[in-house]
């Protein structure tokens, strides 16, 4: 069972690096991770758990501080293909439309996730983090999430309106639908490059796609290939 004090911010916009989430009059384009990749300390998550979570974080502070990541270079590569430009042009392309940045329009980031963690394997689970979130186990913590975390994800959606919702982990596709479409919704599936390619739109209208995560040699990682999901993610769009 949860604790009070994570519950609060479990539900709230923990996991959410920022930006601009947009409205109906002016949709954005979201991009939703796993988690935050580095893994938090004890310490730390009792640190972001005493976070104001209740309204939407602004984002970065300029666009270098965006770029520093590994992560956020590949999602700006196909964020500029589904632009019209090309991923080559990513780093100016991040100077120009700031992802992400605070005082910037049109782009929003997220996670499924609220607690990072090194990886994904369930024994990353520090022994404190049962007493500070009041879950036995990283199992228990992800049953919760599934319950009570996306549903409330769900309903960012069907306020906000996004108009596009870019999710990276292919392997979390369920999760996905949950968060932004529908559980048992059946997406369409497309292969570029040996790379998989779901989406489908919500009741909302908001086109959900989710494509093979980016940081890993397994994933979309080669140039080449992320320009052609982002150009068909922009027909997509356009469609």
């Amino acid at each position: 069972m949860a604790s009070e004090e994570f519950e609060k911010w479990g539900l709230g916009y923990s996991g959410c690096d920022g930006g601009d989430i947009g409205s109906p009059s002016a949709p954005s384009t979201w991009v939703c991770g796993i988690e935050w990749g580095g893994g938090h300390t004890p310490e730390l998550l009792r640190t972001h758990m005493a976070e104001n979570v209740e309204s939407p974080p602004k984002g970065y502070d300029s666009w270098e501080e965006n770029t520093a990541y590994i992560f956020n270079w590949q999602v700006m590569k196909i964020l500029a293909a589904i632009n019209g430009g090309t991923v080559s042009e990513y780093s100016g392309f991040a100077k120009q439309e700031k992802p992400f940045v605070d005082g910037s329009n049109g782009y929003f980031k997220m996670n499924l996730y609220p607690i990072g963690f090194k990886d994904t394997k369930n024994d990353r689970w520090h022994d404190d983090f049962s007493g500070i979130t009041g879950f036995q186990s990283k199992a228990d913590y992800l049953s919760w999430c599934s319950e009570s975390r996306f549903p409330e994800m769900r309903k960012w959606a069907a306020k906000f309106k996004p108009k596009l919702v870019l999710c990276l982990g292919k392997t979390y596709l369920d999760d996905f639908k949950a968060a932004f479409h529908e559980p048992e919704a059946t997406l369409h599936h497309e292969v570029i490059d040996d790379r998989d390619l779901f989406w489908g739109k919500n009741a909302e209208g908001s086109l959900v796609v989710v494509i093979p995560f980016m940081v890993n040699r397994h994933g979309l990682v080669k140039n080449s290939s992320i320009q052609k999901f982002g150009e068909r993610i922009s027909q997509l769009l356009a469609g």
